[in-house]
């Protein structure tokens, strides 16, 4: 026999109460009346009084009471296999539930989780069914309602930490649906978490089936300190000609406990470039600044890194940083209809945009290379081997911007580029003009106005515009005030064009006048030249949509298609080394980020030696430790408390001994033999104390 609570077995000294009880001897005086005491003499009264105890019975009867009062408080069971299971033949149905998010490497929260899920499929009775099912932002179940130990054993020896966060409902959720399917009389769930609060989130709807009882294997320690690199910053600038960034670490400690002389590293490309150290105070945060580098590559890897704590994983902060990406645009046309448009794209630095000037008799193939928009500007389009050079352009994935105006012409045999063929100069009705009527705020290109005070493209007045006679199959993004088109596009090859049909200076409108010409000139120019900004890095659960991406390490310095000739293959190449396959079509392909690190992407038999790199980052919304009482869950799943299991110590119990004591349940027949022990004692008193008088 053995005892889950052994220290309450200390209350057997209470068995000295009733033997010191029947030790005193109590002396009953007797009067009797006497007429006279003249003929007595005063004697002095000497007497010895012996302690001896006279029921046995009686004293046995407390003694037995008070010790099996003691015994069941104790909470006594048996670890035969065949006392246990011999108590209660109904089979169960069980299920396990690891707790497998990032947060579960704190300490050694892993190895004891691990040891606690053995320990509960090795105390599964012959007939038990039982899955095990680990959980992080997902839930993930191996062989469902096995009765085979080995295989239950050999997914939780497998397992390990992974880079997500913590989230209850899916895996509840699952337990849910397994419990629900079961044709088993009784059913259980083991849950073995460090019951992060963050995690929970009450109105996902999950409950267990009546009768089910929720077992909850607590992990949560008192966490003193844990200091989580948060974030990162940088400032590029240019000096000798060179791109150099200057990366500044955002720290965060979310313990009780303050941090002091916490050394911090940057690494670059796996070399340590320099170290500093910082202090910080309890739930406070700070912020390191280490000195600029220098930009060498196209995709320069990056570390932020502090010292070890007790959770690891995130004490680190991975990058990558490119040199600066520019636009590069062409205008032909003239300098003087060019000049809002110039120095409306002369200004930014996301993208930065490179326009350059140039007339349409001076334009050469030559001068097309290297472009990402190409806007012709109230002038016709170039000829022969440029204007050949031209198609090309965007047929490859190049964006072309035609703005008409009263010079503007276009060859009968180019017409195919265009959204519709336009037609001579018109007015708009009314004295003042008119403005734009419809705008498709779902394009791109007006997706940044579509939100309130983003700015108002209907307040620019318009005087004078190109008709513009339509094809069926391109798209009307805006109309003016009278009806006609403003705004057309049209999709040739790879590439696109966009049809504006007013000019883009201030003699047949006011859009050059106004605030929003310069995002507006932006959004199209972004748009065109399908600028994707470079993100210095991604979160573990993001997907990665890889369609220029993919090709960047073989990029050329003009556009070109994104997959040639099908569907290609590429590898990424996972933190860990796995390799996934990843297909690239003429759309994209999807990458799921399930590490924390670097991943590349690689073409099969392609040297590269500098691969598409994508650095990914854990949610740092689990490293907030603080954890949630698991009899709230328990009372949501249940609709009750844990009953008897008592959750205080937990972590300390063995999980097979607690099972044990629950199915067997010795302390109620104990109780009923102390009531029966009590009623007899009581009896037996009364009758000697009748005798006695």
């Amino acid at each position: 026999m053995a005892f889950l609570f052994p220290l309450v077995l200390l209350g057997i000294a209470a068995l000295a109460v009733p033997v010191l009880i029947h030790l005193i001897e109590r002396e009953h005086g007797q009067v009797v009346p006497f007429p006279s005491l003249m003929f007595l003499r005063r004697i002095p009264y000497k007497s010895m009084r012996r302690q001896r105890i006279r029921h046995w019975l009686l004293l046995l009867l407390r003694c037995a009471a008070l010790l099996l009062l003691v015994m069941a408080f104790a909470r006594p069971f048996f670890r035969s296999p065949a006392l246990s299971s011999g108590v209660s033949s109904a089979a169960r149905e069980v299920v396990i539930l690891v707790d497998q998010s990032y947060s579960m490497g704190f300490g050694d929260h892993w190895t004891r989780a691990r040891t606690a899920a053995r320990e509960a499929v090795e105390a599964l009775a012959p007939d038990d069914r039982a899955t095990v099912i680990f959980f992080a932002r997902g839930a993930q179940a191996g062989a469902r309602s096995t009765v085979n130990r080995a295989s239950l054993l050999a997914s939780i020896n497998a397992a390990e930490v992974s880079a997500q966060v913590t989230r209850y409902g899916p895996a509840l959720k699952l337990a849910q649906t397994i419990l629900e399917a079961s044709e088993l009389a009784r059913s259980e769930v083991i849950m073995i978490s460090d019951f992060q609060k963050r995690g929970w989130d009450a109105s996902e709807g999950a409950r267990f089936p009546d009768g089910t009882v929720l077992t909850p294997i607590s992990l949560a320690d008192p966490t003193g300190a844990n200091v989580a690199v948060s974030a990162v910053t940088f400032e590029q600038e240019f000096f000798s000609g060179l791109e150099r960034v200057s990366a500044s670490a955002r720290l965060a400690n979310t313990g009780d406990d303050p941090v002091r002389d916490l050394e911090v590293t940057l690494e670059i490309a796996g070399r340590e470039i320099e170290s500093q150290r910082v202090s910080l105070e309890p739930n406070a945060s700070a912020t390191v600044t280490f000195a600029p580098f220098t930009l060498s590559d196209p995709d320069t890897r990056g570390t932020i890194r502090a010292a070890a704590d007790d959770l690891p994983q995130d004490d680190m902060f991975h990058f990558v940083v490119s040199p600066g990406q520019a636009v590069s645009v062409l205008i032909i046309g003239s300098a003087d209809a060019a000049f809002y448009l110039s120095r409306a794209l002369a200004i930014g630095s996301a993208p930065t945009f490179r326009p350059e000037v140039i007339s349409v008799e001076q334009v050469t193939a030559a001068d097309l290379d290297g472009r990402s928009v190409i806007v012709i500007n109230d002038v016709r389009p170039p000829r022969g081997g440029t204007g050949q050079r031209l198609r090309t352009f965007v047929e490859n994935g190049g964006g072309l911007f035609v703005v008409l105006g009263e010079r503007s012409s276009w060859p009968a045999d180019g017409l195919d580029l265009l959204p519709g063929s336009f037609g001579a100069p018109a007015n708009l009705s009314g004295s003042r003009g008119g403005t734009l009527g419809y705008i498709d705020y779902s394009h791109p290109v007006f997706e940044l106005f579509s939100a309130p005070r983003s700015g108002d493209l209907l307040s620019a007045r318009v005087f004078r515009y190109r008709t513009l006679e339509m094809r069926e199959s391109d798209r009307v993004l805006a109309r003016f005030s009278d009806g006609s088109v403003a705004l057309a596009e049209r999709r040739v090859g790879l590439g696109k064009v966009l049809l504006w049909t007013s000019t883009l200076d201030s003699f047949w409108n006011q859009l050059a006048l106004k605030p929003v010409f310069l995002p507006f000139v932006h959004q199209v120019s972004r748009y065109l030249a399908d600028f994707a900004e470079s993100l210095p890095w991604f979160t573990v659960g993001q997907v990665l949509e890889l369609s220029r991406q993919a090709e960047r390490a073989g990029e050329t310095s003009e556009p070109t298609a994104i997959v040639a000739g099908g569907d290609a293959e590429r590898v990424a190449l996972a933190p860990s080394g796995e390799r996934i396959p990843v297909t690239v079509g003429e759309r994209s392909g999807f990458l799921e980020l399930a590490e924390q690190g670097f991943y590349e992407i690689r073409t099969p038999g392609v040297d590269e030696d500098n691969p598409f790199t994508v650095a990914v980052n854990l949610d740092l919304s689990e490293s907030e430790l603080a954890p949630l009482d698991p009899e709230e869950l328990v009372a949501t799943l249940t609709g009750r408390a844990s009953g008897d299991q008592p959750t205080v110590a937990l972590t300390q119990l063995s999980v097979d001994d607690l099972e044990l004591e629950r199915r067997q349940s010795l302390w109620w027949y104990i109780l009923i033999g102390v009531f029966l022990l009590l009623a007899g004692e009581t009896v037996f008193s009364n009758r000697l104390s009748r005798a006695a008088l």
